[in-house]
């Protein structure tokens, strides 16, 4: 048996009791072979294992794990036959991510259980069939956006991750989807020098909800931001270093300079932080964003411009 099994355990009964950390009764063998049958596929054995000696069904990410039942939902439309390959294949698919909302139906997703629904028609599928198999990756049933993976590479490694995270009091766990495992140095060697552009990405986008950063982040992720090539990797950089504070905000009007026009309309956004009292921007900043829009070709970047000097105080 896997030793997370046991690190996994331990992790579920360590969990504050505001978590209410409940998980339906595990599988029998005859249980989960029945099902293989059924559909003609088999388990990921990580998956297998979690089901058969841990629990099926309940606490876990968003609004928890799905139990048997509802692994092939027909009535979501988003299961295809479980037999049929999953038709993405993890790790490559980033330039979609920031493509925006697709519209139209989507057709259903062969090759992977539904293991997570996160609301409206958004779900965590886990691939069975295919080159993925074993992997996460979130779908949406009505296409609103394109497949993307989860970078843990099984079910037990994204699984003790969400505890992981929950243990160390991760500051906002809606970005779990988006985000790894790993402390800050490894996040930081992976953001510098990881070959995968998705991977920099889930790198960057950790440290917004990391816990108890070091006071040298906002100047890693300033070098990382300089040299980045992708854009989607630059944006998530950006969101990164609002969450540090004045200190990362300070840092972002470098962006201003980026040749994506997206890229500079969330820089300048991400300038402005919200209060109480509405939206809040620098003296320096908007000094900042002021001399900026003199020079701003693009339409829609000097239109976000205008509107954060006039909607903040």
């Amino acid at each position: 048996m896997d030793d997370r099994i046991a690190r996994i355990q331990v992790k579920l009964a360590a969990l504050p009791p505001a978590e209410k950390a409940v998980l339906g009764p595990v599988l029998t063998e005859q249980q989960v072979s029945d099902f293989e049958e059924l559909h003609g596929t088999r388990m990921p054995e990580e998956f297998h294992q979690f089901v058969t000696h841990i629990g099926h069904g309940g606490y876990g990410p968003t609004y928890g794990l799905l139990s048997m039942e509802r692994w092939v939902s027909g009535g979501a439309g988003v299961n295809g036959k479980l037999a049929e390959p999953f038709p993405f294949v993890p790790d490559v698919h980033i330039a979609a991510w920031s493509a925006g909302r697709h519209g139209g139906a989507a057709p259903a997703f062969p090759g992977a259980i539904a293991v997570v629904y996160r609301g409206c028609t958004d779900f965590t599928l886990l691939v069975v069939t295919g080159p993925g198999r074993g992997r996460l990756v979130e779908v949406n049933a009505e296409g609103f956006f394109a497949p993307h993976f989860h970078n843990d590479p099984d079910f037990l490694a994204w699984y003790e991750r969400w505890l992981d995270f929950t243990l160390a009091e991760h500051r906002n766990l809606t970005w779990f989807a988006d985000q790894m495992a790993g402390d800050e140095a490894a996040l930081v060697a992976t953001l510098l020098n990881d070959a995968l552009a998705t991977r920099r990405r889930a790198a960057a986008c950790t440290f917004i909800t990391y816990p108890a950063p070091s006071a040298s982040l906002p100047d890693v992720l300033a070098q990382a931001l300089s040299t980045e090539p992708h854009p989607a990797v630059r944006e998530m950089i950006l969101r990164a270093l609002s969450a540090q504070g004045e200190h990362g905000r300070d840092r972002l009007p470098a962006a201003l300079a980026d040749p994506v026009p997206g890229v500079r309309s969330l820089a300048a956004i991400l300038m402005t932080t919200n209060t109480p009292q509405g939206r809040r921007l620098s003296p320096q900043l908007r000094q900042t964003l002021g001399n900026h829009l003199r020079v701003e070709e693009d339409r829609s970047v000097r239109d976000t411009i205008q509107r954060m000097l006039d909607h903040s105080y």
